[in-house]
């Protein structure tokens, strides 16, 4: 019997972290699902830990970094299964969730779905209640998407269904069809132009505007090992140490200039009245801290360079 999931997982010199993702994924019921690795042009060996650890996975080796949008779309183009579940490489799955989230596409109208990712925790931590990473996307009043429960122990606070916003690009689940409808000239699911950040909000928006439905189950998916030490985002705060860290990170950047392009695509005259005046505020925010902090500039400059692709990508 042909498996019915693809397992995706793309990687940019993942090799310490693809550890226990390979674990897990070794430990497979044999066809369960296709597995595959698609590299973005690593250089610590990624490729060949894969290919010792995992022989079953097809490997594609991207020559170049295309991000995390241009890796699973390559990734996309190659699959063959009804459904494809995006995971990260430092997410190790639990495959009976997974199993229990694919029940939810007996609904047609099911386009994504995803169950409870927790935090990886070690030592004292692991013997306390388990921790959110994310239990899905939901839209905040400025329309910047963000995951449910992040960070928050498992209380059961979410033990019921639900509609969502998105499901996250760490470990979701998606109809293939879904998105080969969603996507940009039949090809582009996770839009490159995005390069990194917000990618899996945007699709979950695209995939709700073209009538489909993205939803949670309160089952366990998988673990998340969030990464630590200098390459972990600092926490938005008003002390100034804090603060001046959060706007030098890169990352702070792509998330100002893809949350305007993604509104710039997908709000449309129904959600502009409820949401505009937050979103605004939200954009004058920015626009003050940027008077103080100079560096952020650029970050407009590309910003506004790209409204006019991104007014053509509209969902009409």
């Amino acid at each position: 019997m042909e498996p019915l999931l693809t397992i995706q997982v793309v990687g940019w010199n993942s090799a310490v972290a693809l550890a226990g993702t390979l674990r897990a994924l070794k430990h497979l019921p044999a066809g369960a699902a296709d597995i595959r690795y698609i590299d973005n042009g690593s250089t610590d060996g990624s490729v060949a830990l894969v290919r010792r650890t995992l022989a079953v996975a097809d490997i594609i080796a991207l020559p170049v970094n295309r991000g995390f949008a241009g890796g699973h779309n390559a990734g996309f183009a190659c699959c063959r299964t009804p459904f494809v579940m995006v995971l990260n490489p430092d997410a190790a799955l639990v495959w009976p969730g997974v199993q229990r989230l694919l029940e939810a596409f007996v609904d047609a109208r099911v386009g994504a779905v995803q169950g409870k990712l927790y935090r990886q925790q070690r030592g004292e931590a692991s013997a306390m209640l388990p921790v959110f990473d994310s239990a899905g996307i939901v839209m905040t009043r400025t329309l910047n998407g963000i995951d449910r429960g992040a960070g928050v122990a498992d209380r059961g606070q979410y033990e019921e269904p639900a509609e969502l916003a998105a499901v996250t690009g760490a470990a979701g689940i998606y109809r293939l069809q879904a998105l080969r409808e969603a996507a940009y000239g039949g090809l582009e699911v996770f839009d490159e132009k995005f390069w990194a950040y917000k990618e899996d909000v945007d699709l979950g928006w695209r995939l709700r505007l073209a009538g489909w439905r993205v939803v949670y189950l309160p089952v366990l998916t998988a673990y998340h090992t969030r990464a630590v030490g200098p390459q972990t985002a600092a926490a938005w705060s008003w002390q100034p140490q804090r603060l001046l860290a959060r706007l030098r990170d890169r990352r702070t950047a792509l998330s100002l200039r893809n949350w305007v392009w993604m509104l710039t695509k997908n709000m449309t005259f129904r959600t502009a009245p409820v949401y505009a005046a937050a979103a605004g505020v939200r954009l004058l925010a920015f626009a003050v801290i940027t008077m103080v902090y100079w560096p952020l500039l650029p970050a407009w400059a590309e910003t506004l360079r790209g409204i006019p692709a991104m007014l053509r990508r509209r969902i009409r």
